[in-house]
């Protein structure tokens, strides 16, 4: 009878941690995404040929994360390419500029200095992938062409957290060498937001459930 007791204590600890789990995921935090479609061309020593790209976000919210994929990238030298990103505040973060060397990028390069791990080397070829701000030398800003926004920069997309996402996001490519050219397919912008209240105020009153239902059992 003990063994059986303990097999539906168990029991009974193990639903209470999946319905536990089941409620901090709907109280996470949404996220949002934007694309713009191209095909763009990005010209020897010249901006884009959108310039610069603009995600009309509609939506509104608290951002907790904010990430952006140049999509179908491709380019003769990585060095070349300087981007920026501007918020609907105003903020403005260089996310990418003299880094690669010599290497030709060749995909889909997201960055998200939340979850990437690395930034792009200096020097050094990287294949696709989810990077950190990648700006060489470090914290050191490059000029971009008017309509741009001039510095100051922030050098983090974490720059962003914090402030409501609606309103235009603008994205500003170019490529500030002679020599060599390239062109992108899509860029997209991703947006992660802080949990709303009334979703932690469900995960509270979840939890109380949970608690009273085991004393209720105990009872």
């Amino acid at each position: 009878m003990e063994g059986g007791m303990t097999m539906l204590k168990h029991t009974q600890l193990w639903l209470s941690s999946v319905a536990l789990a089941a409620l901090m995921a709907s109280a996470g935090a949404q996220i949002y995404t934007y694309t713009v479609n191209g095909p763009f061309t990005i010209p020897d020593r010249g901006t884009l040929s959108t310039y610069p790209i603009v995600f009309n976000v509609p939506d509104s919210g608290i951002i907790a994360r904010v990430s952006i994929t140049l999509g179908g990238l491709s380019h003769t030298w990585f060095d070349d390419i300087d981007a920026l990103l501007v918020g609907p505040s105003g903020t403005a973060v260089q996310f990418l500029s003299d880094a690669g060397g010599s290497s030709d990028p060749n995909g889909n390069y997201t960055f998200d200095d939340v979850n990437g791990t690395i930034a792009i080397p200096d020097s050094a070829p990287a294949g696709p992938g989810v990077y950190k701000s990648s700006v060489y030398p470090a914290n050191t800003p490059d000029p971009f062409t008017a309509p741009a926004p001039g510095t100051p920069y922030a050098f983090s997309l974490t720059a962003f957290s914090n402030q409501q996402m609606q309103g235009n996001w603008l994205l500003y490519i170019l490529d500030d060498a002679t020599g060599d050219s390239g062109s992108m397919q899509f860029a997209q912008l991703e947006i992660e937001l802080v949990p709303e209240p009334a979703s932690m105020v469900a995960l509270g009153a979840g939890l109380a459930g949970l608690l009273g239902l085991r004393r209720r059992r105990k009872a």
